[in-house]
């Protein structure tokens, strides 16, 4: 193996010493805010990359580390502490830089009202700052905003984290789109209720946060749950049509040519379901030019309901 890549799998070393830490697979998916199978997976990952194995997996008990393990504990805590003191002087370098600004957006966002309008007015009125558009999903764009990869980000959550600050930007009820040709197998959801419904969902480390909350808040339905092969939202909707079953997604009208043809939208009485999408950076953060955008977000100015305003489409850099 190239000793330097060992470098650039910070998250398979985090995982790691999160597992030992923690104690468990469970305690360290909960620590690290993903689901269990990720956590797994990068362990999995990492042993191949090493050619070793470090933990002795025992159903129901706590982890034990191998000798192996216990000799690559003390590496990896090194080479965290390492990537953390790196990280700090990056991030001193990137506060000097006053002209380059990275945006973080989750791809369902472009169905948002007024996001591109955003965009667009900031990219009129600071043409000095080199803006970056960066496109990935949720759980990478907050994991991003701490590790200091995005200065920004725009995204939906249902609740604000801890060590983020949210300006809120739109706020929307999720409603259930039911596929045409299967619409009668959800005849009680036309009267509001989800109980024993069947509904289609990204992976559970697309939107961690987002999933948990769902499921806590429709554990009582009895809500059943189905996992979509591929993890972006267009997949979801072409899935949900594809397979007959149905989805859990904001209202999109005629802006999602899947959701007039194929998807019939049904609102859900008994449970609400309110997400808000918005701007969000680091507890105290004030790097210049994201303090800009920031604030031009909250300028009077700005009216994202405006769906029918004309923009142009920003450069976005795919994940």
């Amino acid at each position: 193996m190239n000793d330097e890549r060992m470098f650039t799998e910070v998250k398979k070393l985090q995982t790691f010493v999160a597992i030992v830490e923690e104690g468990s697979f469970t305690g360290a998916a909960e620590r690290l805010k993903v689901a269990q199978p990720w956590v797994s997976v990068q362990l999995k990952q990492l042993e191949d990359m090493l050619d070793l194995t470090l933990m002795e997996r025992q159903k129901g008990k706590l982890v034990k580390l191998t000798a192996h393990g216990r000799e690559f504990l003390h590496i990896a805590q090194k080479l965290l502490a390492a990537c953390h003191e790196a990280s700090g002087e990056f991030g001193a370098l990137s506060n000097r830089d006053r002209k380059n600004l990275v945006l973080g957006v989750d791809p369902i966002t472009l169905y948002m009202p007024g996001r591109n309008e955003l965009i667009t007015r900031f990219m009129r009125r600071r043409n000095d700052i080199d803006l970056q558009i960066v496109s990935r999903s949720p759980s990478e764009l907050f994991a991003g905003l701490r590790n200091l990869e995005f200065d920004l980000i725009l995204a939906s959550h249902p609740a604000p984290e801890e060590d983020v600050e949210m300006l809120p930007l739109y706020e929307y009820d999720l409603r259930l789109l039911v596929p045409k040709a299967s619409a009668h197998l959800y005849d009680s959801s036309s009267r509001g209720s989800l109980a024993g419904a069947q509904i289609l969902t990204l992976p559970d480390s697309y939107h961690p946060a987002l999933y948990d909350w769902l499921r806590t808040r429709l554990g009582p339905l009895g809500v059943k749950w189905m996992q979509c092969p591929e993890d972006s939202f267009s997949a979801l909707l072409r899935y949900a049509a594809m397979l007959g079953i149905a989805v859990l997604a904001p209202d999109f009208g005629d802006r999602s040519p899947v959701v007039n043809s194929e998807l019939e939208v049904r609102p859900i009485a008994e449970a609400p379901l309110g997400v808000r999408w918005g701007l969000m950076r680091r507890n105290g953060f004030c790097r210049t030019a994201a303090e800009a955008f920031w604030r031009m977000a909250q300028s009077p100015s700005i009216t994202l309901a405006d769906v029918g305003c004309e923009v142009e489409q920003p450069e976005i850099v795919a994940a």
